[in-house]
């Protein structure tokens, strides 16, 4: 009984299974087979895999598609079972200075974004806010500016007309106005270098270097930093017909530029965002505050901290010859530098172990005879610079200042320096001082009392016994010629370095 019952059950499932494949089988319809008998071998790769169509009417069919037909488009969209996709996101600007600024730069910026939160915590709405013609035309003009960076300026515009960077920039130096309260000084702001005082003179001077410098265009002028943008207010005073030097809060000197016509031409209207351009240009113009920014070279140390760091020790308190051979190689990098200059009538005015930068290239060795090169020095600040036998200045600061200008001896805070005429060779006296301090004493000294007695004559000049200290033929020959009354020029001493460094 069992076996039939499980050959009738057997059966029955049979049947059903067999149902159900032929009408499965018999749901589809071809289209278009006609033309799959034209089709050869080499046509197979035009073809598709077909797809589902005309569920609605409960029968699926099978059309082949070849790619070389024309596919309509209404068809694709309804066969496809996936969703279109969906819109792209809507970009968000910000509105900052009359631009619109993608959010997404903005959110990138971490420098712009604090920025943006100090106009906010000092409630500075910045949307729709124009700055003095003359700045504007400052930011616009300066080579290769992102609009992202032109905010930042403009920013950085606002936070020193209001004096509102006490703990946002790092201090570097710090000067006591006279005539103002404004905090006043050089600082750095990440990438900046920002100074900022109430005397235009040393912008003044920058402003000439940066001009003379513009049609230079090579490896060493990328060594010279200068300023960017300087920004000046300068007062004349009519009866003296020069620059004004009134020690006093209020004078009767008058502006040289046009920005006021500027702005009393375009006109002041009620909307708060002109209030703010008119603030800030009113309190630089109160203070008489110019300022300039450069850009800071990074992982960059001054000569005169390399110097203490690595050799005022008492290892290098004596020179073998690769010692040698990496003081001859800065003191030629240097001697480039300001030949560079020198060649378009700039002055530096102030050379000094502060105002040269070094660079070590990561497998500088001061004590291999060839890696011992692998660094780059650069050559800052022009506050006291000048056009040859034009400029005044004086001399540099003590005691790297050359003798013809009678600063001589240590200063106090009331002393006053000498000005004179700039020449070329000022800069070359004073970087050859530098150089035997450092050949001599592993070190620098920023006062004259530093230096043994004997070391300067009473005219401010080197004694000739401490020159003749120096074994080296050459050596001496050399600090011989630069620190005389008429020392040899910045070419005569590449000349000489490099024949020493070739014999």
């Amino acid at each position: 009984m069992l076996t039939i019952f499980s050959k009738l059950k057997n059966k029955i499932r049979d049947i059903i299974t067999r149902n159900r494949r032929h009408e499965r089988l018999h749901n589809y319809q071809i289209e278009r087979i006609e033309k799959c008998e034209e089709v050869d071998e080499h046509d197979n790769n035009n073809m598709t895999v077909a797809r589902d169509k005309g569920k609605s009417s409960g029968v699926s069919t099978l059309e082949i598609i070849y790619e070389d037909e024309p596919y309509n488009a209404s068809q694709l969209q309804a066969s496809s079972s996936s969703p279109p996709p969906p819109p792209p996101s809507p970009v968000i600007h910000r509105r900052l200075f009359n631009t619109e600024i993608d959010e997404t730069l903005i959110k990138s910026d971490y420098e712009l974004q604090y920025l943006l939160k100090i106009m906010e915590y000092h409630k500075f709405d910045i949307s729709n806010v124009t700055l003095e013609k003359r700045f504007e035309t400052m930011v616009n003009h300066i080579q290769n500016i992102t609009d992202i960076n032109k905010i930042k300026m403009k920013i950085l515009y606002i936070i020193i007309a209001n004096d509102i960077y006490r703990g946002l920039f790092e201090e570097k130096k710090h000067y006591n106005s006279i005539k103002i309260k404004q905090y006043i000084g050089v600082f750095r702001f990440n990438d900046y270098i920002i100074r900022i005082d109430d005397c235009p003179f040393s912008f003044m001077n920058e402003t000439d270097v940066v001009q003379r410098m513009a049609g230079i265009d090579d490896d060493q002028h990328s060594q010279i930093i200068r300023p960017f943008l300087i920004y000046t207010n300068i007062r004349h005073n009519v009866a003296y017909n020069d620059t004004c030097e009134c020690r006093k809060p209020s004078c009767d000197c008058i502006y040289t530029d046009k920005a006021e016509e500027e702005y009393s031409s375009s006109g002041i209207t009620s909307d708060p965002s002109s209030n703010i351009a008119r603030l800030c240009f009113d309190k630089l113009r109160e203070n008489t505050i110019s300022f300039s920014l450069q850009h800071y070279v990074k992982e960059t140390v001054s000569l005169y901290s390399w110097v203490k760091d690595n050799m005022a020790i008492d290892i290098y308190h004596r020179f073998s010859v690769i010692q040698r051979t990496f003081f001859l190689h800065l003191f030629y990098q240097c001697a480039k530098l300001l030949s560079k200059i020198h060649s378009v009538s700039i002055v530096h005015g102030d050379i000094k172990p502060d105002n040269i930068l070094i660079y070590e290239h990561p497998n500088f060795n001061i004590n291999h005879p060839e890696r011992c090169k692998n660094f780059t020095v650069y050559l800052i600040d022009f506050g006291l610079s000048g056009i040859h036998n034009d400029g005044v200045g004086t001399g540099g600061t003590i005691p790297y200042c050359h003798p013809e200008f009678k600063n001589i001896k240590d200063t106090n805070r009331s002393s006053k320096y000498n000005w004179k005429k700039l020449n070329t060779k000022h800069d070359v006296w004073s970087l050859g001082l530098t150089f035997l301090t450092m050949y001599i004493y592993r070190d620098f000294y920023n006062y004259y009392h530093k230096y043994p007695n004997y070391f300067f004559l009473r005219n401010g000049y080197v004694s000739s016994l401490i020159i003749d200290v120096i074994t080296d033929t050459k050596i001496n020959n050399l600090f011989t010629k630069i620190l005389t009354v008429d020392c040899i020029s910045s070419n005569e001493i590449i000349t000489l370095l490099e024949n020493m460094a070739v014999s």
